[in-house]
């Protein structure tokens, strides 16, 4: 009879009650091992949570900086185009004014020459000799008691008196002494 007290016990309200309460303890002890589990998680999820907030801080703070950096690198750029723009403006005006030297230098080189030249004939002129001189250099004149020989003194060549008539100051004299005609158009342009 004792076993079947037993198995009345097992199934009597009182024991169902207890055995209820054991499963749902086991159960409970269960869940409560799960929610530390959980926990756990919970914890570790919150710190990697913690660990990308902080890199998603530092992340920001860097894009922030690299945005400043854009801003002043495309301030820059602005700037450097002006600056070229400037310098473009002042390239073509200096190459103008170049181009205008250039211009002048040949012209000063053209008018060096010449002169150089002019000073060449200058100074390979000769005073002509009256003896080997019968006829005027200009006119073409023969010279005799009424026609008179006169040399110009820029030229030394011997002319008339009508086609030596002129009078100017030469590189060799200040004070104005008898020229010919085409060295008076040179001495006085």
């Amino acid at each position: 009879m004792e076993g079947n007290v037993e198995i009345r016990r097992v199934g009597s309200p009182t024991s169902k009650r207890k055995l209820t309460s054991l499963t749902q303890m086991s159960q409970l002890s269960g869940l409560r091992q799960k929610l530390r589990d959980s926990q756990g998680v919970v914890d570790e999820l919150n710190k990697e949570c913690e660990r990308l907030y902080s890199k998603m801080t530092i992340n920001e703070a860097t894009m922030e900086n690299l945005l400043d950096e854009r801003k002043l690198l495309q301030k820059s750029v602005l700037d450097s185009e002006d600056r070229l723009s400037v310098l473009s403006d002042e390239k073509a005006s200096l190459s103008k004014e170049l181009e205008k030297t250039r211009t002048t230098l040949n012209e000063i080189a053209q008018e060096h020459s010449h002169l150089l030249y002019q000073q060449e004939k200058k100074n390979n002129r000769k005073w002509e000799d009256d003896a080997e001189v019968k006829f005027c250099k200009a006119c073409f004149k023969e010279f005799g008691v009424s026609l008179r020989k006169h040399h110009c003194r820029n030229c030394g060549a011997i002319f008339c008196d009508e086609c030596s008539q002129f009078r100017s100051s030469t590189p060799a004299s200040k004070a104005k002494v008898r020229v010919c005609g085409p060295c008076n158009k040179e001495l006085n342009p």
